[in-house]
């Protein structure tokens, strides 16, 4: 993860075989947890399907790129959720770097099978192994939980890490510019790119498979979900993350445990606080010591305004 700027410990990553998740394990974890993801103020998720659509009535009526439904209703996929999470719990583990093999100098590096795979891989899945943590489409909390608008965003521009020295953003926040062969000069470029936009709460489910409680901790945290303010982040969704847009809060609110602990349903308070207790095992663990720089890193960089 070097190219997004952030320190990580040194060290052979570590392979071995997934845990298996076609039968649930006593000494492990298997259930659903129920979370809420709510846009903060000024901000707004916006999960692009690039398909353009006339909005609006009238005069006001606009073109813009239509946002992600489900029957027509909202939706934020929840594919785009777990990549977001795996990112970061990529950056906070002795994981590889799946996008390694892109790189030609670079694609002589092992890579994880169905058979041996790093931390993240085991988790989240590889080509041919489905992991043992899923989500699913994120939708409204309830009638009226979600608004829609059409905003004018900046068009994107791609970032060039060869040009960029120094500490790099995973999201770059700057307006976009275009090169005029004219004056031979970089200018910014005008806000021409309309989009459906959400903000409201939504509320998804995520499933685990014979999980530790540290593994459940260390996912906690890629969520944001910190033990204290100093290591709690909003999660970055859709397609504006490089206008420093997309944030969501995320909150877990119901917990059903089916191995692994007490079988049962854990609601509110008593959810949070399991969910708390599982960070805390995280945190105190040996993966905690040694990734504390690396998530204090990450948290900098996405409370970066700049």
């Amino acid at each position: 993860m070097a190219q997004h700027g952030i320190s990580r410990p040194s060290g052979e990553i570590v392979r071995n075989e997934p845990v298996r998740h076609d039968v649930w394990l006593r000494n492990r974890l298997t259930g659903i947890l129920t979370l809420t993801l709510t846009t903060p103020p000024g901000q707004y998720v916006s999960p692009g399907t690039g398909r353009l659509a006339l909005t609006g009535e009238g005069p006001t009526a606009v073109v813009a790129q239509q946002a992600e439904r489900a029957a027509g209703t909202p939706v934020l996929p929840g594919s785009g959720i777990k990549g977001a999470v795996r990112t970061h719990y990529e950056i906070l583990s002795s994981s590889c770097d799946p996008f390694a093999w892109t790189d030609r100098s670079r694609r002589h590096e092992e890579r994880c099978t169905r058979r041996s795979c790093c931390e993240a891989c085991s988790l989240f899945g590889v080509l041919g192994w489905t992991g043992r943590v899923s989500f699913g489409d994120a939708a409204p909390l309830g009638a009226g939980a979600v608004q829609t608008r059409v905003e004018e965003v900046p068009t994107p521009w791609g970032p060039h890490g060869d040009k960029t020295r120094g500490d790099f953003r995973i999201y770059d926040q700057a307006e976009s510019v275009q090169f005029e062969e004219d004056t031979r000069t970089w200018r910014k470029r005008p806000k021409d790119l309309t989009r459906e936009v959400y903000t409201g709460a939504f509320e998804t489910r995520m499933t685990f498979w014979n999980t530790t409680a540290e593994e459940l901790g260390r996912l906690l945290v890629a969520m944001g979900l910190g033990a204290d303010e100093a290591t709690r982040f909003d999660l970055r969704l859709g397609g504006v993350k490089y206008d420093g847009k997309g944030a969501v809060t995320v909150a877990p609110t119901r917990l059903r445990l089916s191995a692994g602990g007490v079988p049962g349903v854990l609601a509110e308070e008593a959810c949070r606080q399991q969910c708390r207790a599982w960070i805390l095992a995280a945190r105190t663990s040996g993966w905690g010591r040694t990734f504390a720089r690396t998530l204090d890193d990450l948290v900098r960089t996405l409370h970066r305004k700049d």
